[in-house]
């Protein structure tokens, strides 16, 4: 198993799973809740507001209207005292007056033609000057009922002016009022605010609002706005000012005047948006616990997962012993349970291709295994190889079967080590001969470099069995010599038997040939003879020395053989001398080698 980063762990799909559900879970409630309660809010607020608006408007009306009409009656009084008794009309005015200063103590001065200008006394410490009352009332110069704001002479105050009298003689009076009775009934609290404009966008009362040069920056905002509605008598309406956004509720009253109440609408929803602040915090709070619980859960499936995981390497590499038990009892643990059961059976597999190894091929016993060799077989090109021990039976005589054995293992096991390496595959062993094969059943690639495996395996015998001399004459034994033949050409292969006992090998006269190739090792005293057929595949990679040819049943002309010396760019050996000092051979006479003498030794039934 190649190793792989995992880019998007369980725990963490679980998370982003989970997250994204309590987001949109609460996020939906919240969002309903607060488009609920901010209408119901909003709605109560204009409800609210509109009431104050109304219950204030009602209030200055009934003030001023109360005002007017007690000035009038005074006025009546004094009119018709004066046309009555003139010698005492001065005294009894003054009567009236003083009465009607002692019930109306927010009145801070009357004027009439009947009475002139008269201040109340109870303002006697604010300081008025009649002149400047005198001047304030010419200045206005009316021609109908008005009311002005008269803060320059007493603040808070407005002057109301009005006509009385008969048709006939109709007269203008003027009476100034304190404001601050009317100011504490308008200033309703932190979060609405009411003031009193004229119909000329001049600001009268406003407790709530803050003076800039006796002009009022957002008071006037709010004139601006009624001057440009078309119907200001009780409406409510919702409008950007430099404070922010504020509901503002307009009630029309007699003498062109307007009250105007406010609430920002801040102030409207501040309960809601703490609320859904709070809503907010909890759901971070409800998200952060939901993740620790998550990756705790989280851990429960990944963390078997990931014994899981280690475990499949460690097979693939070779290592069938776990060391893992299930942790649950879900799903997963009865997985783990399985992979733990199919890591035994693995085990005994790997245990029983091991043990059937040492009796074929490797590669021949995993194809066996997986089912790829089945009974019969195929044509391949291949190149064969024989090796037999010189003079084994005499040798043999002079040992114990349990000695015969031990040399035979030891021997067999350098010899076959060097076909393992070359790719080759040992076809079978016949008693202190050994049979491989290149090609079959797998090719390095072509015929050509089969063969050059092949007797790249063959050299490679040369150098262990000269090792292996050396270690048995160091031991006092003799040395041992053996012959290699090899021949390359068309082969049967495939699984030769029954039903019940199959072998995987090669037949054909190909094999019979390199059979008896081997054979002419003896009567040439060489170690490593190649056919004809197999010098013609790699002869530009090899130095050899060509011996008397063999003939072959079919065959009318001999076939070329020849011994193998080294291959191109090696040093030594060089030439066939070489070759037989290292082997322990001396040359023979040539002319006197009869090769066809060997063929019915070394035949082999095809």
């Amino acid at each position: 198993m190649k190793d792989s980063k995992i880019k998007f762990p369980i725990s963490l799909k679980h998370i982003l799973l989970f997250s994204a559900l309590i987001i949109l879970v609460l996020g939906v409630s919240t969002f309903l809740v607060s488009t609920l309660v901010r209408g119901d809010d909003r709605r109560k607020a204009e409800e609210n507001n509109h009431t104050i608006n109304a219950r204030t408007a009602e209030t200055v009306q009934l003030t001023f209207s109360s005002v007017q009409n007690n000035s009038y009656i005074l006025f009546d009084a004094v009119s018709k005292l004066n046309g009555k008794n003139a010698q005492n009309a001065g005294s009894d005015s003054e009567q009236l007056v003083s009465d009607f200063f002692n019930v109306n103590r927010d009145v801070v001065f009357i004027f009439s033609p009947d009475t002139d200008l008269k201040i109340n006394p109870s303002y006697s410490n604010e300081n008025i000057e009649p002149d400047a009352v005198l001047n304030f009332i010419k200045s206005k110069n009316l021609e109908s009922a008005k009311v002005y704001n008269s803060n320059e002479l007493l603040n808070p105050s407005v002057v109301l002016f009005f006509k009385y009298g008969p048709s006939n003689v109709i007269k203008t009076a003027a009476v100034g009022l304190d404001t601050n009775a009317l100011a504490s009934l308008m200033s309703t609290g932190s979060n609405n605010a009411t003031l009193l404009v004229d119909e000329n966008t001049n600001v009268l009362i406003n407790p709530d609002f803050e003076s800039k040069d006796k002009k009022y920056a957002e008071a006037f905002e709010l004139i601006d706005y009624i001057n440009n509605k078309t119907d200001t008598d009780n409406t409510q309406s919702l409008i950007e000012t430099l404070n922010g956004k504020k509901f503002i509720a307009v009630h029309k009253i007699k003498n062109d005047l307007f009250v105007i109440t406010t609430i920002p609408e801040k102030a409207v929803f501040a309960v809601i948006n703490r609320t859904t602040y709070r809503i907010i915090l909890f759901s971070l709070a409800v998200l952060f616990i939901a993740i620790i619980i998550i990756r705790l859960f989280s851990k429960n499936i990944t963390n078997p997962i990931a014994d899981l995981v280690e475990a499949s390497a460690k097979i693939e590499q070779g290592e069938f012993e776990l060391g893992i038990e299930p942790r649950t009892k879900d799903e997963i643990g009865l997985l783990t349970s399985s992979f733990i059961q199919m890591s035994r059976g693995l085990a005994e597999r790997e245990k029983l291709m091991v043990s059937f190894s040492k009796f074929t091929n490797k590669t021949i016993a995993k194809k066996a295994a997986s089912g790829e060799l089945a009974l019969g077989g195929e044509t391949r090109n291949a190149t064969i190889f024989f090796s037999d021990i010189r003079s084994f039976t005499a040798m043999s005589e002079k040992m114990q079967p349990k000695e015969v054995v031990e040399f035979l293992n030891e021997y067999m096991t350098r010899m076959v080590e060097c076909v393992n390496k070359t790719n080759g595959v040992v076809d079978k062993y016949i008693g202190d001969a050994i049979m491989a094969v290149w090609g079959a059943p797998e090719s390095s690639g072509n015929p050509a470099q089969d063969a050059m495996n092949a007797v790249a395996a063959a050299l490679m015998m040369r150098a262990a069995l000269f090792n292996f001399n050396k270690a048995r004459r160091e031991k006092g034994l003799a040395p041992v010599r053996i012959g290699c033949g090899i021949n390359s050409g068309p082969v049967v292969a495939g699984q030769i038997g029954s039903n019940e006992r199959m072998e995987y090998t090669v037949i054909g006269d190909a094999v019979n040939l390199a059979s008896r190739t081997e054979a002419l090792n003896k009567p040439f005293a060489t170690d490593i003879l190649i056919t004809e057929n197999t010098y013609n595949l790699i002869k530009s990679r090899l130095i050899v020395e060509e011996m008397p040819g063999v003939h072959v049943k079919g065959k009318t002309e001999a076939i070329k053989m020849f011994a193998v010396i080294n291959i191109v760019g090696k040093e030594k050996p060089s030439t066939i001398e070489e070759v037989r000092r290292i082997i322990g051979t001396t040359a023979p006479d040539l002319a006197k080698v009869n090769t066809d003498d060997e063929e019915k030794k070394y035949n082999i039934q095809s």
